[in-house]
């Protein structure tokens, strides 16, 4: 179930980036937030959305990967409100994701696009499961982002409630943004009809998208670890994922 801290490959060339921690002041809290900027100049700003385990090593590490491919990458925390996990288990990372605020999730990454745009470059941004779901959201909603990849997020939400009062199959005709979007056909909770169905009425709007099904692959498949079993679509989506930034942010 999503990407765990035992996930993290740290095998790439991160010689030349640059690590800092800030924090965003927004709606009442202060945000923070990792940041991995390239050696030379940036090529453009990403946005990196974590699933529930929350910014933990994977993401870190991915953050310094998008920085090592030339741009400024951004890990807010989304669960500075509910805390860290009590302890690591996915019971305790799903009943933390079930608190989140999808409505407030969205707003602390406007008010993040707020204070570091003012330095310029072009906005996308990447999530995963909870995180690629956050995506599908935002292309609705931040009109500053000029691109969204997303990995394993859900089109459908079964249980709406104050805290997640829509879903992405209820929005499509408001998507501005074009989106990047990585799927393995035995992901069963999220359901390959569901994604299906988010495409057919992206293309019924006219909206962009690229979305890839990989067959046999399950939820949380990308890796970076070349030992693993899917590696070869893993890499294949990250690469395809560097090249839709290149088109899109530059």
């Amino acid at each position: 179930m999503c990407h765990d801290n035992g996930d993290a490959r740290p095998n790439g060339d991160y010689s030349s980036v640059e690590e800092r921690n800030i924090t965003i002041g927004t709606d009442g809290v202060d945000l923070p937030v990792f940041v991995a900027e390239p050696g030379g100049a940036s090529r453009g700003q990403v946005v990196v959305i974590s699933d529930i385990w929350g910014a933990n090593d994977f993401y870190h590490d991915l953050a310094r990967r998008i920085a090592g491919s030339g741009y400024t990458a951004y890990l807010p925390d989304m669960f500075v409100r509910q805390g860290p996990l009590a302890e690591q288990t996915r019971d305790a990372a799903r009943a933390r994701g079930g608190k989140l605020d999808y409505m407030q999730a969205m707003a602390d990454v406007s008010h993040l696009i707020d204070q570091q745009g003012k330095e310029g470059g072009t906005f996308g941004v990447i999530g995963f499961c909870m995180g690629g779901t956050l995506v599908m959201h935002l292309a609705t909603r931040e009109r500053r982002l000029a691109a969204g990849v997303i990995y394993y997020g859900f089109p459908a939400n079964p249980t709406i409630t104050a805290s997640r009062p829509s879903e992405p199959l209820r929005e499509t005709k408001l998507v501005d943004m074009p989106l990047l979007g990585f799927w393995g056909d035995q992901d069963h909770g999220v359901g390959m009809h569901n994604v299906q169905q988010y495409s057919t009425q992206l293309d019924a709007g006219g909206k962009e998208h690229h979305f890839t099904i990989y067959p046999g692959l399950p939820h949380a498949f990308l890796t970076f670890d070349e030992g693993k079993e899917h590696s070869q679509e893993s890499q294949q989506s990250w690469q395809r994922t560097l090249e839709f930034f290149g088109e899109k942010l530059g």
